[in-house]
């Protein structure tokens, strides 16, 4: 199978970016054919390719968009959608590279039962009641301001954040704040060790789209993303995860991916020739801007809101979002790793520390 992807609102590791609080990923199956006929209605006078934000900005441009998600061709089985909350995933390294290492240094598995991701949750959602007055927005931003720069500036600021941010906590806070702020001069220690792409959801997004399609389709795959994105950035990262080694699954429960992943041939092309990457953009744009109005992060308009009866939720199939579901279900069985733990063997299998980034 042949699959085609494309990104929109794609900030790198900017994840506090105002404009763009969200990150999609599309992908279709869909041959040069069929897309290419999808995409024709689409085109204006002297247009050589389709782009969603061309055309959302014209009501003929939106009616056509709205005849292209009633599309019977556009189903989970060929096209999938996935979106991440630029904020929210900055919050899981929070947790990911501050708190469970101390957690875990006093004997507790966060990991367990996915509570690491349940804490995630209680931050997106009560951090600026735990850290009142705009103290926790400060706090993310140093810690953003950390993550881009590794500097012992950045890295004292942080600190300095932190500290203020937890004497200012109101004590009835200083339970769940504790948890965070016990990580106080050590940042350092828990971030140098990765590199910065770590910290782009881009790739996670992209292995994620690949393990939605490998869970229901066997073989090989053959992937083409559009050469324009940033993503190409992460190529070396990529193939390393494509390195053919014993499949394996890691996580547990609900949660649960496989390595490596299966794909025989990646390659970046331009959407200009390729109708099904075109198909891809107008799906992943179309993903970033009804998102953003359905949740509440901008005024939704009768566009938005006419979109909901169209093809386009229901190949939203995935991603990073918060949930105000905190309770700790997805237990593990015996044998099974956690997805960072299962991540990091594999990588240290294949060689990837060794060098820092693959060759």
């Amino acid at each position: 199978m042949h699959l085609f992807c494309d990104e929109s609102g794609n900030t790198g590791v900017d994840l506090l970016n105002v404009d763009q609080p969200l990150f999609a990923l599309a992908s279709t199956n869909l041959d040069s054919e069929r897309a290419a006929a999808l995409v024709q209605p689409l085109l204006r006078q002297k247009q050589v390719e389709a782009k969603y934000t061309k055309l959302r900005r014209s009501r003929d441009g939106q009616a056509a968009l709205l005849q292209f998600f009633a599309s019977a061709d556009l189903t989970p089985t060929t096209a999938k959608a996935l979106i991440a909350d630029k904020r929210y995933y900055l919050i899981t390294h929070l947790v990911d590279k501050l708190i469970e290492p101390t957690v875990h240094e006093n004997g507790l598995d966060l990991y367990e039962g996915d509570g690491a991701v349940g804490l995630v949750n209680v931050w997106y959602y009560a951090g600026n009641t735990i850290f009142p007055g705009g103290v926790w927005d400060k706090v993310l931003k140093a810690f953003l301001r950390a993550i881009r720069e590794r500097s012992t500036v950045a890295y004292a600021g942080f600190d300095q954040t932190l500290r203020t941010a937890f004497l200012a906590a109101p004590q009835k806070n200083r339970d769940i704040a504790a948890g965070l702020a016990i990580s106080f001069g050590r940042i350092r220690e828990f971030l140098e060790p990765f590199p910065l792409h770590t910290f782009d959801p881009a790739p996670d997004l992209f292995t994620m789209m690949i393990n939605k399609w490998m869970a229901s389709v066997t073989g090989f795959f053959d992937v083409t993303h559009d050469q324009s994105k940033p993503l190409r950035r992460h190529e070396p990262f990529l193939r390393t995860l494509m390195i053919p080694v014993a499949t394996r699954k890691i996580g547990y429960g609900k949660r649960q991916t496989e390595l490596p992943l299966r794909i025989r041939e990646l390659d970046f092309a331009d959407s200009v020739s390729h109708a099904p990457l075109q198909v891809a953009d107008i799906i992943a744009g179309a993903t970033v801007d009804c998102m953003t109005a359905w949740s509440g992060k901008k005024p939704s308009t009768d566009f938005h809101e006419a979109m909901r009866s169209t093809h386009l939720p229901e190949l939203l199939v995935d991603g990073m979002l918060p949930s105000t579901d905190v309770s700790r279900k997805n237990e593990r069985e015996p044998g099974q790793s956690s997805l960072v733990d299962g991540a990091a063997q594999f990588l240290k299998e294949v060689g990837y520390f060794e060098g820092g980034e693959p060759s």
